[in-house]
């Protein structure tokens, strides 16, 4: 295939900074199996791409002789439906509102005045009437426009790149203006088809891969459906029901062709003066990744800000990992430094990229930096991340560094400055590292080297900023001072050491509301509490409201509560979320609630405060048998932790994540603790099979490897360290 390449002007509103697509076009060779060349730009400004190619082209729909001119898309849709309401004539049903709309763009398009039938049957099913004369969906068929976006997200859902593509090409015959919508769909196919794998919408349909077979049956097949806008009717009608579907991989000659057809179709867009988005320059992105171009990517995102777009996490994706895959580790952080510079915070599928580059280039700084920005933003990591974090420790570098002597003052100032579980003065100690798994138990003492791990809550500060926020946003949502009472409320009949959440408590694995069990709960957490005091209950008014709430028993509850002051109705239109979880952070008391809190609301708070603040207090709970049972706070705080001595704990997530399964990495080269790593790292290398060495067995060669050469020539004694440290795969740790 020979692709060639040329530059042309944006449109003036969506103008981008000039930037070349590729420095050394020779570069690009190897990316396509039969080479690329792309010609010097007549005008500076971007990504105007015009590509040709010799292979794999979509074969030209045949143009038979025709007498009169082809009817327009417009002029033929309309008369589609006018032929289909027509054969369903009811005197008994009405479509003014869709009959109005077909008479529209009748007029529009071709200036006539035809009537239109008012009375049909708008339920077309088959050859025949629906049974139940249900209408169907007003509008769908309005204009062709609303045809091709209704045609593209069913080629959406379906993770269907091809279609999309063919209904492209058919829009464009038909010379239907396509809006922003209809490019940043077809873009965003074309991007995922061009990196392999095709994510469907959520909605997406289950059932054989659309972009299965090879280019040729594919276009073939398509024909068949989009040649005519009957055959996209149709198209449209037999998909209309969907359900999910997961990702879909496709070919090597389909993701070659949707990478040429989507900067054809990219330029299709700048010559329709089509204003740019983030998703489509992110689509763009995308698609330079697929060709490990990063310089290109990452220029796509530098110059969302001159279009006035602002970047999303999404939008730096493409280009870090090109870089990172490339070992590109200067540019990689650059990306970062954008990204921070912008507003835009890592995750850790982004922090896992930076770490592998950092990993692989042996940078100690990058790494110890890494792992800090893993502790406050992901707390807990994958297994995957948490690989590339064993690698490291495990490897010759880590081994040679760290500080052997230190102040240990500095360190505790540092420890306690932080807040608790790590001090930030970089790599302490020095010789290999141990790294094992391992657990804690519930006095919080890892059960390998026997160190007991921080728990880490908000300050004082903290909790009062942390307070106030939620205040804040909780007043403006809510009428009438409605938080301010509550607020008034909370200082004359608090404090309390524990709040529950009534909603969640009382619905508990069924439907209908249940005072009992909110009682229930209430007064098990009562036993445990200091003072015995009852917890405060919050419920909306309208649960102690009502018939149900007037029977014996449930009134009784109710009154018990509010005779124990241990009761807040939250008022009619309220949201009694923001009101459990105030108090909780005003009292810095237990919570109880099995509410994850993970919905919008509470993404409002962000991560500052909120993740620490919500695994030190929520007590979750469940009902077994003998009677409530409740999850306590984790003995300690679930979190990376580097201690005073330099030792390191991990936390893998999982699935369940059950604190008492929780498996944590221990990092260690205290001698101290020599004994109990040895004992656990035998056991581990012995389920792998009898052929490898214990500990023991390896000092030993090396004792005998180190005595025989010093006493053969003491001028080569480094010599010999260096070869002791490859029989034995270890570092030795000496000093002169």
């Amino acid at each position: 295939m020979a692709l060639s390449s040329t530059f042309k002007p944006l449109h003036p509103q969506s103008q981008l900074n000039p930037f070349t697509l590729c420095k050394y076009p020779s570069s690009l060779s190897s990316n396509f199996p039969h080479g690329v060349s792309i010609s010097s730009p007549k005008i500076p400004p971007l990504l105007q791409i015009q590509a040709h190619t010799t292979t794999h082209s979509e074969p030209k729909p045949s143009s038979p002789k025709q007498e009169h001119p082809k009817p327009t898309i417009s002029r033929r849709i309309l008369d589609k439906i006018q032929q289909g309401f027509s054969s369903f004539e009811s005197k008994n049903q009405k479509f003014d509102n869709l009959g109005a709309k077909v008479k529209d763009s009748r007029n529009r398009v071709d200036g006539l005045n035809e009537k239109i039938h008012k009375n049909v049957n708008l339920n077309k099913k088959d050859e025949g009437v629906g049974k139940r004369g249900k209408k169907g969906k007003k509008g769908k068929f309005d204009s062709p426009v609303a045809v091709v976006r209704v045609a593209l997200e069913i080629c959406s859902k379906l993770g269907d790149v091809m279609g999309a593509i063919r209904v492209f090409d058919l829009a464009k015959r038909e010379g239907i203006n396509l809006g922003q919508y209809h490019y940043a769909v077809i873009l965003y196919l074309c991007s995922s088809a061009a990196v392999g794998v095709v994510q469907p919408a959520k909605s997406g349909r289950t059932g054989p891969n659309p972009n299965s077979g090879n280019l040729e049956e594919q276009t073939h097949k398509l024909d068949t459906v989009c040649q005519t806008l009957d055959g996209l009717i149709r198209f449209i009608d037999e998909h209309e029901d969907l359900s999910v579907r997961t990702e879909i991989k496709v070919g090597e000659d389909v993701k070659e062709y949707a990478l040429k057809r989507g900067f054809e179709i990219y330029n299709e867009m700048l010559s329709d003066k089509v204003p740019m988005n983030e998703a489509i320059l992110t689509s763009l992105a995308r698609m330079a990744m697929s060709r490990n171009d990063g310089d290109m990517a990452f220029e796509l995102v530098k110059q969302m800000k001159d279009l006035g777009i602002n970047p999303r996490l999404r939008s730096y994706g493409p280009a870090l990992s090109v870089f990172c895959k490339t070992g590109n580790l200067e540019k990689a952080f650059e990306i970062e430094e954008h990204m921070l510079a912008h507003g835009v915070y890592p995750e850790e599928p982004e922090l896992e990229l930076l770490l592998s580059v950092s990993v692989e280039a042996n940078r100690s700084d990058k790494v110890y930096y890494l792992l800090h920005k893993l502790r406050t933003s992901v707390r807990k990591v994958s297994p995957s991340t948490a690989s590339l974090i064993k690698k490291w420790f495990k490897s010759r570098t880590a081994s040679r560094i760290g500080k052997r002597k230190w102040d240990q003052e500095v360190i505790n100032r540092a420890v306690e400055n932080g807040g608790g579980g790590w001090h930030g003065q970089g790599w302490l100690g020095s010789g290999k590292w141990t790294v094992v798994r391992s657990v804690v138990g519930k006095d919080g003492l890892c059960r390998c080297c026997g160190e007991k791990l921080a728990t880490i809550d908000l300050d004082p500060i903290e909790t009062e900023l942390f307070a106030e926020s939620v205040a804040k946003i909780a007043r403006e949502r809510e009428r009438n001072s409605s938080f301010e009472k509550f607020q008034k409320w909370l200082d004359y009949y608090g404090p309390f050491e524990a709040v529950v959440d009534g909603a969640n408590v009382g619905l508990f694995s069924q439907r209908r509301f249940k005072p009992s069990k909110v009682n229930t709960i209430a007064n098990g957490i009562r036993q445990m509490l200091p003072s015995k005091r009852w917890p405060l209950v919050i419920l909306h008014n309208r649960r102690i409201t009502g018939d149900k709430m007037d029977e014996g028993i449930n009134k009784t509850l109710v009154e018990k509560w509010k005779n124990a002051d241990a009761l807040y109705a939250t008022p009619t239109g309220s949201n009694d979320d923001w009101y459990w979880l105030y108090a909780a952070i005003k009292f810095k008391c237990l919570l109880v609630t099995n509410d994850e809190m993970r919905d919008h609301l509470f993404q409002l708070l962000g991560n500052d405060f909120f993740p620490k603040w919500k695994e030190r207090h929520q007590v979750r709970f469940h009902f077994s048998e003998t009677g409530p049972v409740y999850r306590m706070p984790p003995p300690c705080s679930v979190v990376i932790q580097e201690s005073r001595k330099g030792h390191w704990h991990i936390p893998i997530a999982s699935e369940e994540d059950s604190e008492d399964d929780r498996v944590w990495i221990c990092v260690t080269r205290d001698k101290s603790s020599k004994n109990s790593q040895e004992h656990i790292e035998v056991t581990e290398e012995s389920s792998h099979g009898s052929d490898k060495k214990t500990s023991r067995e390896i000092c030993g060669s090396l004792k005998e490897i180190m005595l025989s050469s010093f006493q053969l020539n003491q001028d080569t004694v480094l010599t010999q360290i260096i070869a002791a440290e490859k029989v034995g795969d270890c570092v030795i740790d000496f000093q002169i």
